[in-house]
């Protein structure tokens, strides 16, 4: 079972205790420099009009914000963008779609307040601890807001994620691991750390540096920083923020820092013109935005560095094999790697915006058709037992019908969907299967829930099988 949680803090009321990480070390943060960024962040709808008045991009009509003031949408999730993200928006209606809010998520409010139950897996404030990954919310804000995160809750404060003090976070791991030293818990070592939030390359160098150095004091060997500031605002990443990462490392040369980046569509990192279209070289290869192509190019001059994409498949944003296969094979070629695509999940008003479990599927499985295998990535689900990666379908079979009795007939006739437990907190669990009916409606494994035939996340062949046996057992008394 994970770690139940125990704190009743109220979200955003304790000390952080910031001056205890520099204590003594006024010689190593003087050499830290921020950088005051001028981002023109747009929040809310009033501050978009003005933004309008003053020349901004126009990516709403006045119609449509009419509507959106009178649907209520900033009471789910404040629009909020960038000005170098609006200015995209303009010309890709991928981008557009991405950050533009619409009335109908406000239609049907259902799914999870806190996603696959996370707060179950927080010991302490705002750490999750599930694997030998330990996640780290650290800020409460990102430059723009994808209108599908899964962390709304924790960015307007709805649930009691409070952000980590690296001075708890860092005490927890030594502890933890202490005990795995020690042969108290069966649970492996705590290896690497996650930061997320909200963004944290919204914070700055010095903010940041606080985190990565107690960790890297805490022992650990890989250090991730989930972030899509490449996209929402590549200036970030500037010669100050270059310094400091050369700083951090050589303070702990051991430590890998990995780029956990965000980049949704393709029209987030190629070069569009004023209408939206790709430029080309002589080869017929896309040319970058050189922005985002820059920072890219210093990441990968540091060895210590790897860039890793993940992102959901979203309606109307890249539920598109072809756009799909286009993003993976020129990331590759950026020297980002595809580590996963997710299926989006299921947060209060996510039927505005989830594509099918099947349909999501199928979109991955045709757009790995024409890349190799670096280029290659999984789809996966994000749930509370772990990470479920579709193996596959079956094709729907109708003439099974009444062939075979009971369930298994009927999952042959409509279809099966395999899922593998890809990544699971618990070791007797890894990689086991879940095989249920087709279910071409469901956008989250819930919907699934009532179709299983085979359940690996179940203890004992009499409770993996047992929905299948229940349901024969009629037609195996009556065969007897």
């Amino acid at each position: 079972m994970p770690p139940a949680s125990t704190h009743n803090i109220v979200a955003g009321s304790r000390p952080k205790k910031k001056a205890i990480s520099r204590q003594h070390k006024a010689n190593l943060y003087a050499q830290i420099q921020d950088t005051k960024f001028r981002r023109y962040i747009q929040h809310d709808l009033a501050q978009y009009r003005e933004y309008l008045n003053e020349g901004g991009a126009a990516v709403y009509s006045s119609s449509e914000l009419d509507a959106l003031e009178r649907s209520g949408v900033s009471d789910r999730l404040p629009p909020r963008a960038t000005g170098y993200y609006l200015d995209l928006a303009k010309r890709s209606e991928a981008v557009r779609n991405l950050i533009k809010a619409r009335p109908e998520e406000m239609d049907d409010l259902s799914g999870e307040a806190d996603p696959s139950n996370q707060l179950s897996y927080s010991p302490i404030p705002g750490l999750l601890h599930k694997y030998e990954l330990v996640l780290l919310y650290v800020v409460r804000t990102c430059s723009s807001w994808c209108r599908y995160c899964y962390r709304s809750d924790f960015l307007t404060g709805k649930t009691a994620k409070d952000t980590a003090s690296i001075h708890e976070i860092a005490d927890y791991i030594t502890g933890h691991n202490a005990k795995v030293e020690a042969g108290e818990t069966d649970r492996p070592r705590i290896r690497e750390a996650l930061l997320s939030g909200g963004d944290p390359m919204v914070l700055s160098n010095r903010n940041l540096f606080d985190y990565l150095n107690g960790l890297a004091e805490a022992g650990l060997d890989v250090i991730r920083i989930g972030t899509k500031e490449m996209a929402f605002f590549p200036e970030r990443f500037d010669d100050n923020f270059f310094d400091m990462i050369d700083l951090f490392h050589e303070l702990h040369p051991q430590v890998l820092i990995s780029f956990m980046v965000h980049f949704t569509h393709a029209d987030e990192f190629l070069m569009l013109d004023e209408d939206g279209a790709y430029s080309f070289d002589e080869h017929g290869r896309p040319l970058r935005n050189p922005l985002v192509g820059g920072v890219a190019k210093r990441m990968r001059q540091r060895s210590f560095i790897t860039l890793e994409n993940q992102t959901p498949i979203i309606d109307s944003v890249n539920d598109d094999a072809d756009a799909l296969r286009l993003m993976q094979r020129e990331l590759k070629r950026m020297g980002v790697n595809n580590h996963y695509f997710f299926q989006c999940r299921e947060i209060e008003g996510h039927r505005a915006f989830a594509v099918p479990v099947e349909r999501s599927f199928e979109l991955h499985r045709d757009s790995q058709h024409g890349l190799s295998g670096i280029e290659r990535s999984r789809f996966a689900l994000s749930v509370e037992a772990g990470k479920m990666e579709v193996v596959g379908l079956t094709d729907p079979a109708p003439e099974m019908r009444g062939k075979l009795p009971g369930p298994l007939g009927q999952a042959l006739a409509d279809g099966i969907i395999v899922f593998r437990q890809h990544r699971s907190p618990y070791s007797d669990q890894q990689g086991d299967l879940v095989i249920a009916r087709r279910n071409p409606e469901a956008l989250w494994v819930t919907g699934y829930e009532d179709r299983i035939i085979y359940d690996g996340r179940k203890p004992g062949s009499d409770q993996q099988f047992g929905a299948l046996l229940a349901a024969l057992a009629p037609e195996l008394i009556a065969a007897e």
